[in-house]
């Protein structure tokens, strides 16, 4: 772009600095040639004003109005190339220019406007050339980029030698860097600029300049910025899909037993090895919604399965302590969450879920932010003194298997009532019940596996003993 300076030092125009020298570094968009007396009706901001000067009123004090009022139009300067009866510029009028850092530039009357005019339009339209060019080769490289690399890094790589700029992305919510810069050929002492994307996005252009600088780096920037939020709005819209697909997934699994049907499609979303439901009250101010949860930086690459459901959040989660520590932190203060015992094919989602509302509740009673189930255990000693302690007693303990019962129509609670009444003995168990000593077996193979206590063991024995007369005593099985 073409400066006020740049305009003097152009020798064959003759141009003169009269007064506001302080300000010759305005940039010009265009020239306007006005004699009129109130010039500052016709001019835009950034024009060059040329004048003969017959317009000037001839009192000082009055030149001195007619600048301020110009100046408020915000022209890039005045050039007067005064006819022969064109007023005298007045030393109050050059002196005000000078406090207003507002050039005034003389001319001979026999420069001609239209040079003058043709000189900056020339410089004008080279300026939207090179502009367009550069905005050109920056798409061009942004779309060469998107085809050469599946990732943001490596794009914003190429980009950052194009422009010759430390470019880097962080979150603008945890000041978190996402994606990180590519070092310009000469590092920059100074700390980067933080330039909001925009949109949803909720994420900062981190910038820093090389050595190289032109006055179209804001141009080319607010083009990067522009491409960024478009690729930024994409990735979270795929984010908002899989959340809706996982969502509807999760409900799948509520409906249906057949978890090991499932276990491809959790594998695909990067859900693989140890699994746990999770019930989650989120807390009421934390960075990240519910709803947006998913958009938060520790879930860009493998995010739970997430559903609302009447204030809380349900998901399906790999048994990560990090994974659950950034739910907490990205949810906020007051973040509650229950977890379940590893999801189990026999145990089913049900009682996955079961398991994680009564360790939410649990941890709620106990004042924990996360609570594992069994980690706060009920009554293995001693009896429960109340019917709600009863409750959580015959929940605990035996409400897998009277939830599987329900659900399969088996007997699983019958079998270890009666082997319990028959003191372990297998032979008198399995005559009292009419099944095979294998069947039994198998039955309390799967009683150990939806319960996680082996039923065989002192420990487990005493557990669901007394698990069961809280059930007897409080006619709690006839109401399961």
């Amino acid at each position: 772009m073409l400066s006020v300076k740049s305009l003097v030092a152009i020798d064959q125009l003759k141009l003169e600095v009269a007064a506001g020298m302080g300000g010759i570094g305005r940039v010009i968009n265009w020239a306007h040639t006005v004699d009129l007396p109130d010039p500052w009706r016709w001019v835009s901001p950034g024009d060059l004003v040329m004048t003969t000067g017959v317009g000037l009123p001839e009192d000082a004090q009055a030149q001195v109005q007619w600048l301020q009022q110009l100046v408020q139009s915000n022209p890039s300067a005045l050039v007067i190339a005064p006819r022969a009866d064109a007023p005298l510029l007045s030393q109050a009028m050059l002196e005000a220019a000078d406090q207003l850092l507002f050039p005034v530039l003389r001319a001979s009357f026999e420069l001609e406007f239209v040079k003058l005019s043709h000189c900056v339009i020339e410089s004008v339209l080279q300026a939207q050339r090179d502009r367009f060019n550069a905005s050109e080769r920056l798409f061009q490289t942004y779309a060469e980029a998107l085809r050469k690399t599946p990732d943001m890094a490596g794009r914003l790589a190429i980009l950052a030698e194009t422009l010759d700029m430390d470019l880097a992305i962080e979150d603008a919510v945890g000041g978190v860097v996402i994606v990180p810069g590519q070092q310009v050929t000469e590092p920059t002492t100074q700390a980067p600029e933080r330039i909001p994307i925009g949109g949803r996005s909720r994420v900062n252009l981190l910038l820093g300049r090389g050595a190289r600088r032109t006055q179209d780096d804001s141009i080319l920037v607010r083009s990067l910025i522009g491409l960024l939020a478009v690729e930024f709005e994409r990735l979270m819209i795929n984010r908002d899909q899989q959340r809706e697909e996982g969502a509807a997934l999760l409900r799948t699994l509520l409906d249906t037993t057949e978890l090991a049907l499932a276990l491809p499609m959790l594998e695909r979303r990067g859900l693989a090895g140890t699994l746990v439901s999770l019930v989650i009250q989120p807390g009421p101010d934390g960075p990240w919604t519910a709803q947006e949860v998913h958009h938060a930086p520790p879930f860009h690459g493998v995010c739970p399965l997430l559903s609302e459901e009447k204030g809380l959040l349900l998901a399906i989660s790999c048994d990560d302590p990090g994974i659950i520590d950034a739910l907490v932190h990205n949810l906020g203060a007051g973040t509650v969450i229950g977890i379940s015992g590893a999801i189990g094919a026999a145990a089913g989602m049900r009682e996955s879920f079961r398991q994680a509302r009564m360790a939410l509740t649990q941890a709620h009673e106990l004042g924990r932010s996360i609570l594992r189930y069994g980690e706060a255990e009920v009554g293995l000693i001693m009896a429960p003194k109340s019917l709600a302690e009863a409750r959580a007693l015959v929940g605990r303990y035996l409400g897998p298997l009277i939830e599987h019962d329900r659900v399969q129509g088996a007997a699983l609670l019958a079998t270890l009532m009666a082997f319990l009444n028959n003191d372990g003995n297998w032979k008198m168990t399995a005559f009292d019940l009419g099944i095979h000593r294998q069947t039994l077996v198998y039955r309390l193979k799967l009683v150990e596996q939806l319960t996680g206590i082996k039923p065989t063991t002192t420990q487990g024995i005493a557990r669901f003993w007394i698990a069961i007369e809280a059930g007897r005593h409080n006619d709690l099985f006839d109401q399961n």
